[in-house]
This record gives structure tokens, C-alpha cells and sequence, in this order.
């Protein structure tokens, strides 16, 4: 179990779907394979996949695509999307935490905000199962939240999405609870999550693993600063 777990199982599914306008998943992954040696019909990692945002916009362009989630609900709706979509996704049940994947892709990716629910002690260990999942050469592009962003620009609530989100940031952690409510007042649930700087997932990530690590402020390419809302890095194996 971790924190956010109850969360994740119950809630989230009644209210991912209406995240999906918020980022456009098709660009993203133009964008990641413009900057990734994918081969063609390269096997896919997305953990975990949500409803198959980004799996189905990898499959779209031909490549064998891997989905990972803990929720079956979710997975559900992967698949129907896949299935709308005319293409093939394989959807695996299960926490992230416990994949064994050995060397089976040539690209993992790890999106929209999904590290830092666990302990920092397991974080390390899930991004060691990115790494032992990656075949030699293969990159694996993790995004998330930019620590330094969110201490410079927090606010007590924000809405994503027609979502509030009532936050509190414990600076001796980096741990932000948020407290989630619909429009109308009601209690959609709660989350606990640990924020990351820049240097803090460099080290966790083992530079010593990796023949290169880059750093940017999103899925867009955009140049990593300390107010770039988000964090992506990329790295090759």
C-alpha cells in the first residue's frame, strides 16, 4: 500500500477522462520520437498508461506497445480505445513497482506526473525497473512535476481541468498533500506526493547507468529552467 493508493483505485477513475484535453498526448509522443532512436515497430513501455492516452498514440505509428496500470478500470478503457483506434496494445494489471521486465523494450516512458507517490526508497527502485526493462540503447523519458516551479509558484488551491485541488507543501519533506473537490463542493479524495528537483532524479536514476541524461521543461522541447512547470528527462541506456 502507499498513501495515495486509496485514491488512485477509487477516485482517479471517475475523473481521469477529464483530464484528457488537458495535455495532447499525440503531440507528445511526436515529440518524444523525434528525440529517441526508436527503430521501426521498436517495442513500447508506458507504466503506468492510464487509459492509453500515449500507448494508443504509440501504436498508431506502428510500434508494439506494453501498458502498465493497477487498475483494471482503467485498463478497461486502454483497451476500448485501442479497439476504437484499429490498433494492438498488450495491457499488463499490475503495481509498477513489481515489474520484471528484463531488456524487452527499446523505449519506456513514465508520464504525466506518476513518481513520487511511493517512498523515496522505492522510487529509486521503480526507476531501476525502467532501467532493467530497457533493452542495451534504449532510452527511457520520465515527466513530471518541477519541484522548484511548484515552491516558487504554489497556491493554496488551483484547478486542473474544472478539478479543485486544495494543496499543502511540507518543505522538510517536499511531500504535497492535496485534498480533491468537484465543482459543485464534493469530496473526490485525497493524495500525498513527493516533488522532485532536477539533481534529486538525476542521482536516483544511477548516472552511472546511463550514457546520457537530458534535461527539459516539457514535452515540447521547451529549455529546463527553475520555472518550467514540468520536468522531463530523458535517458539512454
Amino acid at each position: 500500500m502507499f498513501l495515495s493508493e486509496r485514491f488512485f483505485r477509487e477516485a482517479w477513475p471517475t475523473i481521469s477522462q477529464d483530464f484528457e484535453s488537458s495535455d495532447d498526448p499525440e503531440a507528445a509522443v511526436r515529440w518524444i520520437l523525434a528525440n529517441t532512436k526508436l527503430p521501426d515497430g521498436g517495442r513500447v513501455l508506458d507504466a503506468p498508461c492510464g487509459f492509453g492516452r500515449h500507448s494508443v498514440a504509440f501504436a498508431r505509428r506502428g510500434y508494439r506497445v506494453t501498458g502498465v496500470d493497477f487498475s483494471e478500470t482503467e485498463l478497461d478503457r486502454a483497451r476500448a480505445a485501442a479497439s476504437a483506434a484499429g490498433v494492438a496494445v498488450t495491457t499488463i494489471c499490475q503495481d509498477m513497482r513489481d515489474m520484471e521486465f528484463a531488456g524487452e523494450f527499446e523505449l519506456a516512458v513514465n508520464l504525466f506526473s506518476s513518481i513520487g507517490y511511493f517512498s523515496d526508497d522505492e522510487d529509486r527502485l521503480l526507476l531501476d525497473r525502467f532501467w532493467r526493462a530497457l533493452a542495451p540503447g534504449g532510452t527511457f523519458v520520465l515527466d513530471t512535476r518541477n519541484r522548484d516551479h511548484f515552491v516558487r509558484h504554489v497556491t493554496r488551491e488551483e484547478v486542473v481541468a474544472g478539478i479543485r485541488i486544495e494543496n499543502t507543501f511540507d518543505p522538510e519533506t517536499s511531500r504535497v498533500r492535496g485534498v480533491w473537490h468537484r465543482v459543485d463542493g464534493a469530496l473526490i479524495g485525497e493524495t500525498e506526493f513527493r516533488l522532485y528537483a532536477a539533481h534529486e532524479l538525476r542521482a536516483m536514476l544511477r548516472p552511472e547507468r546511463w550514457r546520457r541524461v537530458d534535461l527539459y521543461g516539457g514535452l515540447d522541447g521547451a529549455p529546463f529552467t527553475l520555472d518550467s512547470p514540468r520536468l522531463v528527462l530523458i535517458a539512454n541506456k
